[in-house]
């Protein structure tokens, strides 16, 4: 639906996204916060798009004289009846806010006035979030979770920890009650944390990276038009935000849709191995250690000191897309990035070899410094979506070994799974940080004999 006006602060709002509507001669509005709704119900007539001072002030949720000290500033401006446009409603909010935040609103007025700044895409800044009847403290207790464990769930979340007698907001709700649901099911305050924290975490990261891929990716156009920073980051929102609207929002659940089929699938098949081999049908397929895989690009600290650091980012960038393609084709995931390195998972220690080969042929294709590899096979501990233990930490280990273009392997994967498509070839006894005693290591080669196997050029 095409964006709608708040016909008491003129506020232009998604409609999914309005805090309160209200019905009137069979027509229906929508308003960007309680306040402004009471106002329309108590006088749904009103037809003009001009509010005296005493209105303005009254919906902006001031004073009659900090109306009048914002005219003299010329953040607001009156006609010659002391009347007021409806959109300084919100410009009133967004200057209260703004204050909150440690600008003063002389310095605001300074900036307007030369053309610096406009208060336009603030807009949301001055909408008031609707809160329900309940405080935190009630439901806590409706829910059944301590406040101080609610507290830890709203900062594991990466939110601000609430006040016992704040009200919640009515969004938060749902949320709230899901937990809920887990606490009837059994499911214990640490592990409730636990979900809490992924979820948090990686929600955070998105929400972080999007105002800076706006301001690089989008804005940076508009500014080369010649606008100022100011004028293009307007441009950017009436010419592309407006224009995708929640369209983040519904990337972020699309995208998580099609993840949880991969996963679920998997963990439902789980369930049916389990089921058969309990009735006694058939027994579950043996499994193969998992493997973690550590790849480090080679001279990525030299690269940064002699290029700077967006050049080096640009490589980190390709480096990630590249890990991320060959570990699909080889049935692995990336467990997390690290600059000039990764962390990769593989189900068979096998995929991970052949994997690892790939990348340390591929990346100077793509004009990636050499990268060099370590591969360990073994079991890992799962938690928040991180892989830990001794079969991790000796994958790092034996990554800091291996030279620029080169894939090492622990004894582990030598017994773990047959060289199907690479051949392992001993490099004798090496010293491992942190290892009481020293490891057999070993180099893999592709196996030229195997189909669709080309060797590496070193």
């Amino acid at each position: 639906m095409a964006l709608v006006m708040d016909p008491v602060c003129g506020m232009r709002i998604d409609p999914d996204d309005a805090v309160a509507t209200a019905e009137h001669d069979g027509q229906r509005y929508w308003f960007c916060s309680e306040a402004c709704r009471d106002a329309f119900v108590a006088d749904p007539d009103q037809s003009s798009d001009r509010l005296t001072e005493a209105e303005l002030a009254g919906r902006s949720g001031t004073t009659p004289d900090r109306i009048r000290e914002l005219v003299e500033l010329g953040i607001l401006g009156a006609d010659d009846a002391g009347t007021f446009p409806r959109r300084d409603v919100m410009r009133a909010r967004v200057v209260a806010y703004l204050q909150g935040m440690g600008i003063d609103a002389p310095d605001l007025g300074q900036a307007l006035a030369s053309g610096h700044l406009t208060l336009g895409y603030l807009e949301a800044a001055g909408r008031q979030h609707p809160r329900s009847r309940l405080t935190h403290g009630e439901i806590a207790e409706q829910i059944g979770l301590a406040f101080a464990t609610l507290e830890r769930v709203y900062v594991a979340f990466g939110l601000r920890a609430p006040q016992r007698d704040e009200r919640v907001r009515e969004e938060d709700l749902a949320v709230l009650h899901t937990l809920r649901v887990l606490l009837e099911a059994g499911v214990g305050a640490a592990d409730v944390l636990r979900m809490a924290r992924v979820w948090g975490d990686a929600t955070r990261r998105i929400a972080q990276y999007l105002p800076h891929y706006f301001h690089d990716a989008v804005e940076a156009g508009f500014r080369q038009r010649g606008l100022d920073d100011n004028q293009a980051y307007e441009a950017a929102i009436r010419e592309v935000g407006m224009r995708i609207g929640r369209s983040g929002e519904d990337l972020l659940g699309w995208l998580f849709r099609r993840h949880s089929e991969v996963f679920m699938t998997a963990h439902q098949l789980d369930h049916v191995e389990a089921a058969l081999e309990h009735a006694g049908i058939r027994r579950r397929p043996a499994r193969t250690p998992e493997a973690a895989v550590f790849a480090d690009l080679t001279g990525y600290t030299a690269l940064t000191e002699a290029s700077g650091d967006e050049i080096a980012a640009d490589v980190a960038m390709a480096f990630a897309e590249l890990v991320n393609e060959v570990a699909t084709r080889h049935r692995g995931s990336v467990v997390k990035l690290l600059g000039d390195g990764v962390l990769l998972h593989f189900a068979d220690p096998g995929d991970a070899v052949r994997a690892s080969l790939e990348l340390v042929k591929e990346a100077p294709a793509h004009g990636l410094p050499p990268t060099h590899i370590g591969v360990n096979a073994g079991p890992m501990l799962y938690d928040q979506g991180d892989y830990f233990g001794r079969t991790v930490n000796v994958a790092s280990r034996i990554a800091s070994h291996a030279e620029p273009g080169r894939v090492y392997a622990g004894e582990s994967v030598v017994t773990a799974v047959p060289q199907e498509g690479f051949t392992l070839s001993e490099l004798g006894p090496f010293e491992l940080k942190g290892m009481a005693e020293p490891m057999t290591l070993y180099e893999a080669h592709p196996d030229p004999q195997s189909p669709g196997s080309e060797a590496v050029a070193y």
